[in-house]
């Protein structure tokens, strides 16, 4: 994602704590980075546009927050349609596809910039530009009726979640495929003098950012054989999608809520969309910041991209400017920067089994000791929903330990090592919303975990 014209634009930076550490950030991945960030540290101040203005609730100090579980955006129990924990891998036929609508879209982008570029006419170039502006506009509005209609099927059963992932997948390949051909258009029209579409580009892309997500793309990666299979957490409701995945021991979520937008007049500059984030995930301003931690981009009459980054990861959040509250959001965090709410343990056959849960949905790790020695026990891990069949997710290894993705509600753990078995039922944790979001109470309609 590019970064917008100054007028859209303003970078807000924290410095980090001289010589500290910044655990779990530097393995975080190469999509993570916002490479548009200015590097200009400040001394423990916001700095926008030479302002000192903190947003409301920062205090880098807190060191209660600092301990805190960073929140998440989801989907309120009542509104929840249906989530389930399924593996994917590689597909031809989904690979193809995909393939096939890459090349397609790259074809009529190159062939819409040749129209443009190949018109002398200053007014000509003008009228083709405008003519291709809307003609993404309208993919935009396209794109939304299509993921709509997709969450709409999935949640009243229609179709599994291998077709909905194959749907996302495709509708995140358009959008950054229309993100690159606005991109090419804007750069375009500097050419002609007196003449600027920089406002509509922005805004059509902050549209077009929320039709694709990390998660969409792991799984267009994984279907065509780019990325080893994974286990992928679903979770939909009226307008709302939530998608998480393990990638690389880094813990990658994203969540859209249709249900929040408003499109429309409210929040119209960057430290009211910063406000309402911190307002969001309170604790998130007093972790560490690192030198380039913070930037804003938006329009005033769409959304605000609010990005961050901190010691346990990063904050991708999106802003409504009519609701002025996250409507979607991604966050990055390292495995080892995810905070254990609660601990399980069962012991049977010299085997003690424990899982270390953070929230459902989320990444669970879980331990295995030998009940005399308490030293590592390497074994063959299964996971299912109670009452139905159980998935292998992997081996404990030579430490003991697995990570693995948890299911959105109740679900048994097994381990088994020769002739050795324990059983664990698990009760996950509520994932810690951000506020305005309800807490969730009950357990969503399950689909059982394929083989």
């Amino acid at each position: 994602m590019r970064a917008l014209p100054a007028m859209f634009a303003v970078v807000l930076v924290l410095s980090a704590v001289a010589g500290a550490a910044i655990p779990g950030t530097a393995s975080l991945p190469d999509d993570a980075v916002s490479p548009d960030v200015t590097i200009n540290p400040v001394s423990d101040a916001y700095s926008v546009q030479q302002s000192t203005e903190r947003p409301s609730g920062a205090s880098v100090n807190n060191q209660t927050a600092r301990n805190a579980s960073i929140r998440v955006l989801g989907i309120p129990s009542a509104q929840v349609d249906r989530s389930s924990l399924v593996t994917r891998t590689v597909e031809l036929g989904p690979a193809l596809t995909l393939d096939d609508n890459e090349t397609k879209m790259q074809i009529k982008t190159l062939a819409a910039i040749d129209r443009i570029k190949s018109t002398e006419s200053p007014d000509r170039r003008q009228q083709l530009i405008l003519q291709e502006l809307t003609t993404i506009e309208q993919a935009a509005i396209s794109l939304r009726a299509r993921q709509e209609t997709t969450l709409q099927a999935y949640g009243e059963g229609k179709i599994d979640s291998r077709t909905l992932l194959i749907r996302l997948a495709i509708i995140d390949m358009h959008a950054r495929a229309f993100e690159d051909r606005s991109d090419r258009i804007q750069e375009i029209s500097k050419s002609v003098s007196d003449f600027s579409v920089d406002s509509r580009t922005a805004s059509v892309e902050r549209e077009l950012d929320t039709f694709t997500g990390p998660v969409r793309q792991h799984v267009g990666d994984v279907l065509t054989g780019k990325a080893e299979s994974t286990r992928f957490f679903v979770q939909t409701g009226p307008e709302s999608i939530v998608l998480s995945t393990i990638r690389r021991d880094i813990y990658v979520r994203e969540v859209y809520r249709g249900d929040i937008r408003r499109r429309g007049s409210g929040i119209t500059s960057d430290i009211e969309a910063l406000n309402a984030t911190v307002a969001a995930y309170p604790n998130i301003s007093a972790l560490q910041y690192r030198q380039n931690g913070t930037n804003i981009v938006g329009t005033d009459d769409n959304s605000f991209l609010v990005r961050i980054r901190h010691d346990r990861g990063r904050l991708f959040a999106f802003v409504d400017s009519g609701s002025q509250r996250v409507f979607k959001a991604f966050q990055y965090r390292p495995l080892d920067t995810m905070e254990p709410e609660s601990t399980q343990s069962a012991v049977k056959d010299g085997l003690k089994l424990t899982a270390h849960q953070t929230y459902s949905g989320a990444p669970v790790r879980f331990t295995l000791n030998d009940t005399e020695t308490g030293e590592p026990v390497n074994a063959l891990i299964t996971v299912g929903l109670r009452g139905e069949r159980s998935t292998a997710v992997g081996k404990t290894g030579s430490d003991g330990s697995l990570w693995t993705m948890a299911p959105g509600q109740a679900y048994q753990v097994t381990a088994i090592k020769g002739n050795s078995v324990v059983l664990l039922t698990v009760e996950p944790g509520n994932p810690p919303f951000v506020n305005g979001n309800q807490t969730q109470t009950g357990n969503a309609s399950a689909v059982p975990v394929p083989a």
